[in-house]
């Protein structure tokens, strides 16, 4: 499914590269695995083979995709929840998903509702999680350093976000 130089998202870890495929033994049973060498941390996550569709791992997401989620980093963001349980819980189910566009509309929406009322200590470490995980994901697609998609993420939501406050007025 995958060869060596792919690169990849893992629903969890953000985007990395396949750097090898090993035969490793672990609980008496063999089995092959993509070693992946991640954008976001100085790490490597191995993902058995076999397990890949149920894993969740994809292929980095391409130009359109990369651009629609440019776009919904512009749009209206959505009402969250005020009542801290249920907004961490759709916010959770959301990034756990590992799609760019559900992981984008994490940090669209968090932006937001840390301009508007700040956000809870719960809350910002899973803004800072999605921040993460979409700009490894536009490091890779773009090919460009994390600090530099790190970057154009913060300019993107400021502009945006900005413009979204003066449209309410």
């Amino acid at each position: 499914m995958f060869e060596i130089g792919d690169k990849v998202v893992h629903p969890y870890h953000g985007a990395g590269m396949v750097t090898d495929i090993e035969e490793k033994e672990f609980l008496e049973e063999s089995g092959r695995y993509y070693v992946i060498d991640l954008v976001a941390c100085d790490g490597i996550v191995m993902v058995p083979i076999d397990n890949v569709q149920e894993i969740g791992l994809r292929r980095v997401s391409g130009r359109r995709v990369i651009s629609r989620a440019m776009d919904i980093l512009a749009s209206t963001p959505d009402t969250l929840s005020s009542d801290y349980k249920e907004r961490q819980a759709l916010v959770q189910e959301k990034l756990k998903t590992g799609d760019l566009i559900r992981v984008t509309e994490v940090v669209r929406n968090l932006a937001w509702r840390n301009r508007q009322k700040g956000l809870t200590m719960s809350d910002n470490k899973l803004y800072q999680r999605a921040q993460t995980f979409l700009a490894s994901e536009l490091a890779l697609a773009k090919g460009i350093e994390l600090q530099e998609a790190m970057k154009q993420l913060q300019t993107a939501l400021n502009d945006e976000q900005l413009a979204l406050t003066r449209d309410q007025f």
